[in-house]
Order: structure tokens, then sequence, then C-alpha cells
């Protein structure tokens, strides 16, 4: 992974600030650096030297292998919290990014603990008694099902909308008077 530092002609861009930039990106865009050829970043003054508001502006343009660039950006009030912010935007973009492609999840997110581990092991009565609160949680949605079936072949009088709000139509129709002129 190739790390540039640009920036236009009003943010000097020294040792220590490129250090900085590339120490922060080599930090937060380590587990994606196998699928990652260069990342770009771009720092500018917004307002040109004038004070005020947040006016620092960050942009990075992530390139993975065989895809279209990425980018985000964010404005701050100090060069350093601006690329603070936008590579939190560019992780959360870029694991969005891969997870979408259908990559593995040991390969985007971090690792995970062997499958032995994962599997716990159950007590000859604790799965009896998880059987029976299986069938027991199918029993009553069953049991549910049926109720709904037979109260939606029931006739009902009623609005859709239910008895009260029927009868509040029907008494604001009544209470309005009428269009017609004697």
């Amino acid at each position: 992974m190739k790390i540039q530092v640009n920036s236009d002609k009003t943010i000097d861009v020294d040792a220590s600030l490129t250090g900085f930039v590339e120490g922060d990106v080599s930090r937060v865009l380590d587990r994606f650096a196998k699928r990652i050829t260069r990342v770009e970043v771009h720092l500018s003054d917004v307002d040109n030297k004038k004070t005020g508001k947040a006016d620092k502006r960050c942009l990075i343009e992530v390139r993975p292998e065989g895809d279209k660039p990425v980018s985000a950006s964010a404005i701050a009030m100090t060069t350093e919290s601006a690329v603070g912010a936008a590579l939190g935007k560019m992780q959360r973009l870029l694991t969005t990014f891969f997870g979408r492609r259908g990559s593995a999840a040991e390969e985007v997110s971090a690792p995970v603990p062997p499958a032995e581990a994962a599997a716990p092991v159950v007590p000859a009565k604790k799965a009896a008694a998880s059987k029976t609160v299986a069938t027991t949680g199918k029993t009553v949605a069953a049991k549910k099902a049926a109720a709904k079936k037979a109260a939606a072949k029931k006739p009902t009088k009623l609005s859709p909308r239910g008895p009260k709000k029927k009868l509040i139509f029907q008494a604001r129709r009544k209470s309005q008077p009428s269009g017609r002129r004697p």
C-alpha cells in the first residue's frame, strides 16, 4: 500500500505532518492493506488562511485492486482532526465496500477465534430441555396461526378501522352542516 500526501499552496507539508498522516493511515487502514494499491491524502485550506470557522479539509482517496477509487472527506478546525475524521469515514466505507463484494469475514474484520472454542459442549439434560422448549415454541406458534385463521373467517360488522374510528367519523359527518340549500 503506497501512501501519498498532497496539499495546496496554503498548507506547508513538512516531515512531521507527512509522518503523522502516513502513520495514521497505515494504523487505521492496516486491515485492508492487502486489497489496496494506493492511498492519496489531499490537504487543503478552504478559506485561504482566514481565521474563524472550521476550514481545514482532508480528502482521502483509496484505490482498491481491480476497482474504481473510493473517497471520503472531512472538514475541521485543525488538519490533524480533519485527517482523523476522514480516516474514520474511510474505514467505515471500506468495511462496507469489501463486505458487499462477498469477501470472507476473516479477511475484512479482526481475527476470529478457532472453531473448537466456538462450539460449546452441552450436557444431555440441557439438550433435552432445549428440545422441549423448541417443540413448545413450535406448538405455540402453530396455535397462534390457527387462531388468526379462525378470526379471519368470522364475518365482522365493524369497519376495517375499528369500532371507535367508525363512530368518530359518523359523529363528525352529522355535526357538519350539509351543503344543500333549500
